[in-house]
């Protein structure tokens, strides 16, 4: 019973670790996705002139990346997401 039990569970815990470390998520790639699906409408690009305000700043957080700008954040999730 317990070498089932440690079959099991050994998988399934590396398989979590993998999608919550989420190596695939390149910073410049989620921070160049961001930046054109919405520095238009939350404030970071002027609307007027296209110029810069405030950039965006990629953290990690477990199970994806953290997208922060001036005026808030975004979550992008490990299968690519913007939330």
């Amino acid at each position: 019973m317990r070498i089932n039990v440690k079959l099991v569970l050994a998988p399934t815990l590396l398989i979590l670790m993998v999608l919550a470390w989420a190596p695939w998520l390149d910073d410049k790639t989620i921070h160049d996705q961001v930046f054109e699906e919405r520095a238009r409408i939350d404030g970071t690009i002027d609307k007027q002139t296209g110029e810069l305000i405030c950039d965006y700043k990629v953290t990690w957080v477990p199970f994806g990346r953290w997208v922060a700008s001036c005026e808030g954040g975004y979550f992008v999730t490990f299968w690519g997401k913007i939330l």
